[in-house]
């Protein structure tokens, strides 16, 4: 795991004007100009920005990523639970079906789960190549 860069600087002991070159620097780099050239303490200060910059975008991929996937085991085990023990024999029947999604659809919008029908139906597939419903009880 990567340190902060505030953290990495404390280590690393940077006095206030090492900062401040360094910040100098970055703005001199990131300034504007008319004909394009960079030296190389320039080209270094930005290769650092955009490396960095890629980082955190995959991080915040990563951190999004992990929330979309608790989200989703959420809303499985949720559609696992209804469709083998609260539905009706008529739904575990045809568990594909239109009128099945829909029930459970509005069931976990009792428990304020948003879910769209792809979304359910999708889930009833996983949960059915994992282990066939009850359909022998009431």
């Amino acid at each position: 795991m990567f340190e902060e860069p505030r953290d990495a600087a404390k280590h690393a002991e940077l006095t206030q004007a090492e900062i401040a070159a360094a910040a100098n620097l970055v703005k001199q780099a990131l300034h504007c100009r008319g004909f394009e050239y960079y030296s190389d303490e320039e080209r270094g200060v930005l290769a650092i920005l955009v490396a960095y910059h890629s980082y955190q975008q995959r991080a915040r991929g990563k951190k999004g990523r992990e929330a979309a996937k608790e989200e989703v085991g959420r809303r499985r085990s949720f559609v696992n639970f209804f469709l083998r023990f609260v539905v009706e024999k008529k739904y575990r029947q045809d568990p594909k079906s239109l009128a099945t999604v829909m029930k459970i659809i509005d069931l976990l919008d009792g428990f304020e789960i948003e879910a769209s029908e792809p979304q359910v139906r999708r889930d009833i597939r996983a949960i059915l190549r994992i282990a066939p419903l009850p359909t022998s009880e009431s």
